[in-house]
């Protein structure tokens, strides 16, 4: 293996800040695409509900856990504060939690939770508020080792629903979309905190960043950040944070971009939002950005697609907008290959070669990533309630929570061995 490859094995595996064996320790999974660790796998067939494992109480927000070695990370709001629990993983059971004074006052949402998903790190746990205050936990006992309130320090506005992206963290830095009058995006030391650099302005979005990798047989030699701003994406180089292109991807009125961006195999980058924006499937170089396709075959409202081979897998459709769809296309150029219509908003997991569908109604599918129509390998629902917070999947069981009624709960359910 030459040194370019192992360059890009070493910050793929940095790339979510976390331990490479961890299960779902952040968003997204620990890869930060919705495909489930190695060697995950589900049954062929269902017969009833997964067999619960456990639930606890759930607060207010929309953050997904977390999951890493025994650790179960929820985030969450109870009252005016909010709330970081470490559970047991295979009981439920609190081992410590840390109130943190809620600043979010509430927008169109009654909801006034996180919504970001927290972050496990080797020693620590990264949370990100809906009020845009940054805070670095101790991982055994809770502690606060340091916080910001990055938002208010760079005026960014709290918007339709907060902020709602969640941090990328590279190594020993985390990556914030803020979205403030001076700065899209901060870069902080995970150590003390502080500031190592700061993007160009841009309105933040709903949608998180990722990092763009060299490989091998490209001319894209520096890592890049990509970073999903409101009426467009910025990429910044990693070390420094400055410009390296943009392109435009969205609108200004009543939007939300909120879908995370997805690679493929060749590294070209799939962009979703809902509100009549549509599809982009672009080519990130050194210097630009070629845009390969546009469309609006899948035009997601919150949820983020996944890709498995050459197919990318997600939801089409607003949650407020009546008939969705669930949409196959080709990866390389975002063709449709296949649609499921009269689906509701769905979350999409990759576990091995099945598509693992998560509706926010609680209804789940599992699908045959292979097959050239909606193959239904197996149909099981969840307890009632609404599911919109992204899920976690590890070591065959799912973990989920209900958001926006009365009784929510925090939820372990097994599927398959």
């Amino acid at each position: 293996m030459d040194c370019l490859r192992c360059f890009c094995l070493l910050i793929a595996l940095v790339s979510s800040g976390l331990d490479a064996n961890a299960d779902w320790p952040g968003l997204l999974g620990p890869t930060r695409n919705g495909i489930a660790s190695p060697g995950s796998e589900l049954p062929k067939a269902i017969d009833s509900q997964p067999a619960q494992i456990w639930e606890v109480e759930a607060g207010q927000g929309y953050a997904g856990p977390a999951v890493a070695g025994n650790d179960f990370v929820l985030f969450e709001r109870i009252g005016d504060n909010d709330c970081v629990r470490l559970l047991k993983l295979e009981t439920g059971k609190e081992v410590w939690r840390r109130e943190l004074k809620a600043g979010y006052r509430g927008g169109i949402d009654s909801d006034k939770g996180p919504r970001s998903a927290p972050a496990i790190l080797d020693d620590s746990i990264l949370v990100y508020s809906a009020a845009g205050d940054l805070t670095l936990l101790d991982r055994k006992s809770g502690g606060v080792k340091w916080a910001r309130p990055l938002r208010k320090e760079y005026q960014a506005e709290d918007g339709y629903f907060g902020a709602g992206s969640t941090p990328l963290v590279v190594g020993n830095q985390a990556i914030v979309n803020i979205g403030g009058r001076s700065a899209g995006a901060v870069c902080v030391s995970l150590e003390d905190g502080k500031t190592l650099w700061t993007s160009p302005a841009a309105e933040a979005s709903y949608a998180s960043p990722i990092l763009l990798n060299p490989k091998a047989d490209s001319s894209l030699a520096r890592p890049i950040v990509l970073i999903p701003s409101k009426q467009k994406t910025l990429g910044v180089d990693l070390a420094k944070g400055s410009l390296v292109w943009e392109f435009p991807f969205g609108q200004r009125g009543p939007t939300v971009n909120a879908a995370t961006p997805v690679a493929n195999a060749s590294g070209d980058v799939f962009l979703t939002s809902s509100y009549g924006i549509g599809s982009l499937l672009v080519r990130p170089s050194p210097t630009d950005v070629q845009i390969v396709a546009k469309g609006t075959e899948i035009s997601s409202q919150y949820s983020t697609p996944i890709v498995i081979g050459d197919k990318i897998f997600g939801s089409d459709g607003r949650e407020d907008g009546g008939e969705g769809a669930y949409k196959c296309l080709q990866a390389s150029d975002g063709k449709l290959i296949w649609e499921q219509l009269d689906m509701p908003i769905c979350h999409s997991i990759g576990v091995g070669k099945t598509v693992l569908i998560i509706g926010i109604d609680g209804q789940i599918w599992a699908i045959d990533s292979s097959a050239d129509a909606f193959r239904t390998l197996w149909k099981t629902e969840l307890p009632r309630g609404k599911y919109r917070a992204l899920p976690a999947f590890s070591r065959n069981r799912l973990y989920t929570r209900t958001s926006g009624g009365s009784g929510d709960k925090w939820y372990c359910f097994q599927i398959g061995e």
